[in-house]
């Protein structure tokens, strides 16, 4: 039985827009309207910087009206609805429930979106819209923390009449976080593929030249590849299934999975879905293998055929064809945070949600931030899954040892002990021996100076502080990532079974060895 349509203006319909258009919304004030230093974390506490900028924002049109040149813009309106969308996500965090919708007109508008508290809080919504209204008003700078702090002592009685309740929010579709879809095989057999054709894919492209290192710049010279081989979109299409296309994309995705930390899905067809639905062979996202960030809050996707695609549009604009080059797709993509690292880090078991909320709490003031692909395997490290060996100079060669070998060990939980280590024979100590479980080992290592530690006997000698695999599938892995310009050269390595491994390549862009 086919459900009854809803008509344009009905409620579930108005709500259903609204719903469908918050991502674009928080994007919106995130990348436009809100400066690079707001904290976009979701807390409550970020509500006071989003007052300030409507309140300055508004202060700002005041005057702009007050010119005789004054042309009535769209920005200030555009302004609200994307502040009423953060607004009421970060509401719901608070109070749990979901989005709803208040029917009444407000002017034009046929009713404004609000935020349904917890049924069990007795609440009535919240309508955002009004809240903002209410704040340039009276103009204290302090409305938002007010209503949050109602909301917040509704929770706190609730929670004194039943000990461990906890408000539910409802997902958000394409806001808040969710897993991954599993890995079709269609996917994993075109992955391996792809990466397996890459030298040859290459050396008919480009001629051998090799300049594919994953780093964003090389997009500019993929982007040029394509246009020199495409005249048009015609021609492009006819091409899709060939090997350059397929490599193409391949790369394209991988650009931003490796710099992005987004994982490759796949949605097959499904002959039940309805008209234009996921799976159904109207919608754009099915049977094509496209790059997303399924577990990060409004983060990106791209379907790479799409991109390389759009690169060939016919119209054209000043003599410019219309869209953005590849590199403008990073852009939409949210790379990974001490936050998200976290959260990945808890889902697996890697760390205990308590290990994790210390280390958000000790860098509270950059949880949220983005990370560069070589910052992630830092994180990794403070959460305690993960050991360093620096590429800058150190004070003793010896010393710096036996702290990577000490380190790697206590992440074994006793399977691995080590002891009696140290370093001897030429100028600047050319064997390190060391007791693993008692049992003597020795590494030749290679030094030029007393101040820089041999990372390829690093990557030999970590192998021997891997449990016996008869105990404990956990090993080091040395951790790989895209090396930008602001990027050290410290050597990571992460302690982790094969199946978890798996996970943080596929999820936090790297590439473990």
């Amino acid at each position: 039985m086919i459900a009854e349509a809803q008509p344009e203006n009905s409620p579930q319909k108005l709500l259903q827009t609204w719903t469908d258009d918050l991502p674009y919304q928080l994007l919106l004030l995130e990348k436009v309207h809100l400066p690079e230093d707001f904290s976009f974390d979701y807390c409550p506490k970020s509500l006071a910087a989003l007052e300030t900028c409507l309140l300055e924002h508004d202060g700002s049109v005041q005057e702009s009206e007050k010119r005789p040149e004054f042309e009535e813009s769209a920005k200030p309106r555009e302004f609200v609805e994307s502040a009423m969308a953060y607004l009421g996500e970060v509401l719901l965090g608070v109070a749990g429930g979901a989005w709803g919708w208040h029917a009444r007109p407000v002017g034009e508008l046929p009713g404004q979106p609000v935020v349904c508290p917890d049924p069990d809080l007795g609440l009535s919504p919240v309508a955002p819209m009004l809240l903002i209204s209410y704040a340039l008003r009276v103009r204290t700078g302090t409305a938002f923390a007010e209503e949050t702090e109602r909301l917040r002592q509704a929770v706190t009685a609730r929670q004194q009449e039943i000990p461990g309740w906890q408000p539910v929010k409802e997902h958000t579709p394409h806001v808040d976080p969710r897993l991954p879809l599993p890995e079709d095989p269609v996917l994993t057999a075109w992955l391996a593929e792809r990466k397996e054709a890459l030298s040859g894919w290459v050396e008919d492209a480009f001629a051998g030249a090799w300049r594919w290192n994953f780093h964003p710049d090389t997009l500019d010279w993929l982007e040029a590849v394509v246009k020199q081989r495409f005249a048009t979109v015609e021609e492009f299409d006819a091409a899709r299934d060939e090997p350059f296309v397929q490599g193409a994309c391949w790369y394209l995705g991988e650009v931003i999975r490796r710099n992005k930390g987004a994982v490759w899905q796949y949605i097959p067809f499904d002959p039940d879905a309805e008209p234009r639905a996921l799976g159904s062979r109207e919608n754009v996202w099915t049977e094509v293998p496209f790059v997303d960030q399924p577990d990060k809050r409004v983060g990106g996707a791209a379907i790479p055929l799409g991109c390389l695609r759009e690169l060939l549009l016919d119209e054209e604009v000043h003599g410019e064809r219309q869209g953005g080059g590849l590199r403008d797709e990073l852009f939409w993509f949210r790379a990974s945070s001490y936050a998200h690292v976290g959260a990945l880090l808890t889902r697996m078991g890697m760390v205990s949600r308590e290990k994790a909320d210390s280390v958000l709490a000790e860098c509270a003031a950059f949880a949220h931030h983005e990370l560069t692909p070589h910052e992630v395997p830092g994180a990794m490290e403070e959460f305690g899954v993960a050991i360093s060996a620096h590429a800058d100079g150190v004070g003793d060669l010896e010393g710096s040892y036996t702290r990577i070998l000490e380190e790697a060990a206590a992440l074994t939980d006793g399977a691995v002990t080590i002891t009696d280590v140290r370093l001897y024979g030429g100028e600047y100590g050319e064997t390190l021996e060391f007791a693993r479980n008692g049992v003597l080992v020795t590494q030749e290592t290679e030094h030029r100076s007393h101040k820089y530690l041999d990372h390829l006997a690093i990557m030999e000698f970590i192998d021997h502080v891997d449990p016996d695999p008869g105990d404990d599938a956990r090993r080091f892995y040395q951790v790989q990532f895209v090396y930008l310009r602001e990027a050290g050269y410290d050597s990571y390595y992460v302690f982790a079974t094969p199946e978890q491994a798996t996970v943080l390549e596929k999820e936090l862009g790297l590439d473990l060895r």
